[in-house]
């Protein structure tokens, strides 16, 4: 994410005039989106005594075989909240738990929280599976909220061939509330499906196949194409108290298999589910089977109280920050097989997904405490990749112009000074420019 407004550095020259080329050209939606997965490289340990300490951040292990892999999460201050994700890329048709996660204040244990992922994967060439957790409780002394650090355990998946394959960790350590009754911040009412209408034409862009290396866009449409067994990701900046509506439309050739498996979810920064259930009131809108087809999916509103929650039927886990759109498609077979013809492998068809926010950031701003080298979950943020930044300190006031003008001078004399280094710099990046896709 772009850094705050400070001095002339060649990076934010670049970025002023890069930004606007490549946001308006065109490209391919099979552009290759980047490395599938990312992060600083660490080794869990069998052994729990020597466990490597993994704070905020990405990192990138592999699966174990067999038992578990643990890693230490040292706690900055008394009341602050673990969340941890874990994403990667599996073998693809199988069944079974694909990975899972227990945090506990001793290794191995899991009261703190747990979380894993079920992969009805057939049909899918290379499934993309995540979870997430959170420690969260509302109980101030419990001892997942004071102990001095916790332990993350990670699982072997069930699928044998995923053994060694790389999977991302994703840590975020949350500052405790100034005052820690969370009774004061609103519990939103849960948002409604409101249709769509696509924008035409739909713009054009490579689009991530992890929530890695999707890219971050803003309101708008999207062209992309719709294959069985395909996995592509979109990410969009959600602030507290705004929610997201995401719809996919698209006509599906009479022979399509499984549209069914055709599916939109929107997850939160961590990797939690963040999605209104429409199971028993599918919108009247949404249109399945073959021809005209339509799905969707709408998020529960960025809430404090949203974070985590005690009912199992209420599936939100958000925090502001980047969320991504994750889109679908099963590629089982029609008649349930989990073998794919090579014509349904080929299939490719063209659909458009429509983004819109809602809400705007008021009532429902946590108040953080201040702690040094903590900071509160901010919209424009992935949270794991160092973009969070320290809120902006007022600027102290400006000097004021004597009668004998020498603060006029100083001044002007600043002015021309940063004149002379933005044509410096202007000059240098004239010089330097590449072709490239920007990442914002």
């Amino acid at each position: 994410m772009d850094r705050p407004v400070g001095p002339l550095t060649r990076t934010a020259l670049l970025a002023a005039f890069l930004v606007p080329l490549l946001a308006a050209a065109p490209s391919g939606a099979d552009d290759d989106p980047g490395p599938a997965l990312a992060g600083t490289p660490v080794t869990g340990t069998p052994d729990a005594s020597q466990a490597p300490v993994i704070t905020t951040g990405r990192y990138l292990d592999r699966l174990p075989a067999t038992g578990e892999l643990h890693y230490r999460l040292p706690r900055t201050a008394p009341g602050t909240t673990f969340h941890v994700g874990a994403l990667y890329v599996g073998s693809g048709n199988s069944i079974g738990e694909g990975i899972r996660l227990k945090v506990g204040t001793t290794p191995g244990d899991q009261g703190c929280g747990s979380g894993g992922v079920f992969r009805p994967t057939l049909g899918e060439p290379a499934p993309v599976l995540f979870t997430t957790v959170s420690t969260w409780t509302d109980v101030p002394d419990h001892e997942c909220a004071t102990a001095e650090g916790l332990y993350l355990s990670v699982g072997a998946p069930i699928e044998t061939a995923d053994a060694d394959l790389p999977f991302e960790i994703l840590v975020f350590e949350e500052p405790a509330l100034s005052s820690y009754s969370f009774d004061v911040l609103p519990l939103p009412e849960e948002p409604a499906w409101t249709p769509l209408t696509p924008a035409d034409p739909a713009r054009d862009l490579p689009l991530g196949t992890t929530p890695t290396n999707a890219p971050v866009v803003r309101d708008g449409t999207f062209g992309l194409e719709l294959r069985p067994g395909r996995t592509l990701v979109l990410a969009i900046p959600l602030d507290w108290d705004q929610s997201l509506a995401a719809q996919l439309d698209a006509v599906l050739p009479k022979d399509a298999p499984a549209t069914d498996g055709i599916s939109v979810q929107v997850v939160g920064p961590m990797l939690g589910t963040s999605q209104v259930s429409f199971a028993d009131r599918k919108p009247a809108d949404w249109v399945g089977g073959t021809g005209r087809f339509r799905t969707g999916a709408q998020s529960h509103v960025v809430a404090y109280p949203n974070r985590d929650s005690y009912d199992a039927g209420i599936n939100t886990a958000t925090l502001a920050g980047i969320h991504y759109v994750v889109i679908r498609w099963t590629g089982t077979a029609a008649d349930g097989t989990a073998e794919t013809s090579p014509e349904n492998a080929a299939l490719s068809v063209p659909a458009t997904v429509t983004l819109v926010r809602s809400g705007e950031a008021q009532d429902g701003v946590p108040a953080y405490t201040e702690l040094d080298g903590l900071i509160g979950p901010q919209a424009g943020s992935r949270l794991v990749d160092g973009t969070l930044q320290a809120p902006v300190v007022a600027a102290p006031p400006a000097p004021k112009v004597s009668d004998d003008g020498p603060a006029v001078e100083l001044v002007v004399a600043g002015g021309l000074a940063i004149v002379a280094a933005l044509l410096f710099l202007l000059n240098k990046v004239h010089h330097h420019v590449k072709r490239g896709r920007h990442r914002r």
